[in-house]
């Protein structure tokens, strides 16, 4: 199995690992005609020493997890759901404008600037939109204060994160970094580090965000058309922020935009499948379990909470060691919380990620989901064109009915 066989199936995730690593620059990221990220590979620059193959998150998918998990933890996880951690808290930055401004809870935001503060890292690999083309996200190494705020909120859109993993193999002697990612990215940059002990040094602290799935950029597209907004006509966008669960915020020439109800579609999960990449269907790793610290939203936990509040999982000595320091520092709020509640809080993804993955029914379900999936990243897709937000609106609407008839039962 190689890089090609991989793109000829439309399994890339995108993560950008292979043009990171890259010791000729030979691979360089670029948008397909569905909307995904894929390496481009030039073959007048390649060496073929096959490092790209090596490090690519896709390959060998399930030995690799396996190996990484006692590379990084030093054994494979008992706990078949949330797999290796320590302990699992709720939490959120004391800073209540972080807490407000982010997806959910400021916490990524703030230890990423604690740990810039005390020292702990020269740099953090985040990712924030260009300023020129505000659809467009832009991977890069924040070193101050200010440009890691400018990375605040999750991008729901696809990222190749580890494209700047050249800037850290390239960085000073002595210099240490954070990445953060998606669970994909943060396979590639564990399968990088164990080929090139150079990134392992320097790299030391991965903060992993929970995935249901990547969209197309043809989903932030189809929200902007049913709005009335062109795209060329962005300014900015936000796709989380200003309080929990947040607006979907868009800056045009004729002001500003807060779109509440389709954000909740949109990373809320009823788009289910539509927009998503084909290689997510049959993704088991939606909670991050190869980083040091996983993050995502407090589903079903804090029911009243409108600021934010950030479900972690802690699963190494330095994720565990640090979030405890800050929270001694008092620039977090945290509470542990038992295992089972992190499994009831994502239990909706867990049913569709673990619990019946090896059922046959799941395995039609995912030949199903992929084909809707391939139709609705085609360029021409009818599924885009027809598709109604209404629809999902009055279905959010019956749920959201049926749910309070069933408790008053």
């Amino acid at each position: 199995m190689n890089i090609e066989n991989i793109l000829k199936n439309q399994m890339c995730c995108g993560c950008g690992t292979c043009a990171g690593i890259c010791p000729t620059d030979a691979i360089k990221m670029q948008i397909n005609k569905r909307g995904f990220y894929i390496p481009k590979i030039n073959e007048a620059r390649c060496t073929h020493c096959k490092l790209c193959d090596k490090v690519c998150s896709q390959i060998n998918k399930t030995n690799n997890f396996n190996e990484l998990n006692k590379f990084v933890f030093g054994k494979i996880s008992d706990d078949k759901l949330i797999g290796n951690y320590i302990n699992c808290y709720v939490g959120c930055s004391i800073d209540e404008n972080l807490r407000f401004e982010s997806s959910s809870g400021g916490m990524i935001t703030q230890i990423l600037i604690s740990a810039l503060e005390k020292g702990i890292i020269n740099g953090a690999l985040v990712t924030r939109m260009k300023k020129d083309n505000p659809l467009i996200p832009e991977p890069f190494i924040a070193r101050t204060r200010d440009e890691i705020i400018s990375a605040m909120g999750s991008k729901y859109c696809p990222v190749p994160v580890n494209i700047a993993l050249n800037e850290i193999l390239n960085s000073k002697e002595g210099e240490k970094f954070v990445v953060v990612g998606l669970p994909c990215h943060i396979l590639g940059v564990r399968k990088a580090e164990l080929l090139i002990p150079k990134l392992k040094k320097k790299i030391v602290l991965h903060l992993g965000i929970l995935c249901s799935g990547i969209k197309s950029f043809f989903g932030t597209e189809f929200i902007l058309e049913r709005r009335g907004i062109k795209k060329e006509n962005v300014k900015n966008i936000k796709y989380r922020g200003n309080g929990w669960p947040g607006y979907m915020q868009v800056e045009h020439p004729n002001g500003t935009m807060y779109l509440s109800d389709t954000a909740l579609l949109y990373y809320g999960g009823a788009f289910g499948t539509l927009f998503t990449n084909k290689c997510c269907i049959s993704c088991n790793d939606f909670t991050a379990e190869l980083s040091d610290i996983s993050f995502g939203d407090a589903w079903n936990i804090e029911k009243k909470d409108t600021k934010g509040t950030s479900l972690l999982i802690s699963r190494s000595k330095i994720g565990e060691e640090l979030i405890k320091k800050l929270s001694f520092d008092n620039k977090i709020k945290l509470e542990n919380i038992e295992r089972d509640i992190v499994v009831r809080s994502q239990s909706l993804i867990y049913s569709k990620k673990k619990l019946l993955r090896s059922n046959i029914n799941h395995m039609i379900r995912d030949k199903l989901l992929s084909t809707i999936t391939w139709f609705s990243t085609h360029p021409n897709s009818l599924i885009r064109k027809y598709f109604s937000l209404n629809l999902y609106l009055l279905i959010l609407i019956k749920s959201k009915i049926t749910k309070l008839l069933h408790k008053k039962k």
